[in-house]
């Protein structure tokens, strides 16, 4: 036996086991949190013609004019939008739009960007061919100028008329209305009819 036994093992003094721990519980934690808001954005964007329809009548009491049909909605942290487009007919470029933001971040302008951006992500925005004068028109008898612009339409022959007015929605909160369609078949009267459907 030899007298001089081998030095014993050192005990790791756990605080890098403790660190490792720490660092995994952090990164379930965060892959959890990135899998729960995925799921919850998921869950707010729909293609369902019904459900756009509901989002939409969350914003605004409108009549949804006849052979329009909804295509996308979303309601994301009080940011509400829906898409409706003419279902067949003579207008392929028929659309309305309508986005809602809560009245504490409401800036008209901003509420005007935000939509332009959502509706470029869905691919429904246009390159801008003419910027025409504002048109006076009525949302609930006040009168609430028609921002006008010419786009280039769908299949690059015709051009679209696009009108956008900022209104207040059922909830006091600012609310973005596109209403676009072709040049020759979209026209003032339109446009203030489907307004007047507003209550």
């Amino acid at each position: 036996m030899d007298a001089n036994p081998p030095p014993a093992a050192k005990k790791s003094s756990g605080v890098l086991q403790g660190v490792l721990i720490g660092c995994g519980i952090l990164v379930l934690l965060v892959v959890g949190g990135i899998a729960i808001g995925g799921y919850l954005l998921y869950r707010s964007v729909s293609t369902d013609p019904a459900r756009v329809e509901s989002v939409a009548k969350e914003i605004l009491n409108f009549e949804t004019p006849a052979g329009y049909r909804g295509v996308f909605a979303t309601s994301v942290a009080g940011f509400k939008s829906a898409v409706f487009q003419a279902a067949g007919g003579p207008d392929p470029n028929a659309m309305i739009a309508i986005m809602s933001i809560p009245s504490d971040k409401a800036d008209p302008e901003a509420t005007r960007r935000k939509m332009d951006e959502q509706m470029k992500a869905q691919g429904q925005k246009r390159e801008v061919v003419e910027q025409r004068a504002d048109e006076p028109f009525k949302v609930r008898g006040k009168e609430s100028p028609g921002k006008v612009q010419v786009m280039k339409g769908r299949d690059e022959a015709g051009r679209v008329m696009q009108y956008t007015f900022v209104t207040e929605g059922k909830a006091g909160e600012s609310v973005v209305i596109i209403i676009a369609g072709g040049e020759k078949e979209l026209d003032h009267a339109a446009v203030q009819k489907f307004l007047d459907s507003i209550k």
